[in-house]
């Protein structure tokens, strides 16, 4: 089963100058259907409505119109089926690690030895058994992200949403992530749905990459990235095929009238010099 969109439509009303009410669309017709088990991007323009589309996906906000369903199960409200991670680690500083990531666990309800070994089990698989009693303030970027990544996944959801979440730490950690979030994938088997500015992020890491367009969003096209897996980085991004799907994505994003942070010439470049 999966996920299924169709027609969705998103409208608000802000305030503008002199308190003037004004009719505002986010999103309008949206369609998209998310296999279980898939890993999905989303990009497009800044102010398309990506991030709105995925907190419409956890149950944050209401559509206005259309149809939103988990396994044909309409989506009314949050739900321990789906968690989030945003680019915010959100962890609790008075809080250790061990006890940051039992704290989902906790609302669920799970008894105390048994949130112990659970929430032990998924440091680990982040890699930082050795911080279990650390504090947030005692851990890099990349480390408080990787605890969020455990917290979101220690209540075991079908469903993970992830909001840019490397946005805000540098290249070296985001690669070193991409590595961790694509080996924990593999390891649990979850669906993903990813959203991204960054073209060369939803390539490497998405088996399917939906492009949106600009302001109402909308689902433009998704596109399939026929690319092996495991996918090694430095091998992966020096292919041609890893460059064709980049400039189509780029090109898509432009007719939809945005552009993800990447010029034509180095797209060009790359595409032509392999």
């Amino acid at each position: 089963m999966g996920i299924l969109v169709k027609d969705l439509e998103l409208n608000y009303r802000s305030r503008g100058r002199r308190n003037k009410l004004h009719d505002f669309q986010a999103l309008k017709d949206v369609g998209l259907e998310v296999h279980d088990g898939e890993f999905l991007s989303l990009v497009g323009p800044s102010g398309c409505g990506k991030s709105t589309f995925l907190f419409l996906l956890a149950g944050l906000i209401r559509k206005t119109n259309g149809c939103v369903e988990i396994d044909g199960e309409p989506i009314d409200g949050p739900g321990l089926d789906r968690g989030i991670l945003m680019q915010q680690y959100a962890l609790f500083p008075w809080r250790t690690v061990q006890k940051n990531v039992e704290f989902c666990l906790e609302i669920k309800g799970v008894r105390r030895e048994e949130r112990s070994v659970i929430a032990a089990r998924f440091i680990d698989l982040v890699g930082l058994r050795a911080f279990s009693h650390a504090y947030p303030n005692a851990l890099s970027g990349g480390m408080k992200q990787r605890i969020a990544i455990a917290r979101a996944l220690a209540y075991d959801p079908k469903i993970l949403l992830m909001d840019e979440p490397f946005a805000a730490v540098d290249e070296q950690t985001r690669e070193f992530l991409h590595e961790e979030v694509l080996r924990i994938w593999k390891a649990t088997k979850k669906t993903i749905v990813f959203v991204t500015h960054s073209i060369d992020e939803a390539v490497y890491l998405s088996d399917r990459i939906a492009v949106m367009s600009g302001s109402p969003g909308q689902v433009k096209e998704v596109i399939d990235v026929d690319l092996p897996r495991p996918r090694l980085k430095g091998i992966t991004k020096s292919t041609p095929e890893f460059a064709a799907i980049r400039l189509k994505v780029w090109n898509i994003l432009q007719e939809a009238g945005g552009s993800s942070g990447l010029k034509l010439e180095e797209l060009i470049e790359d595409s032509a010099g392999l």
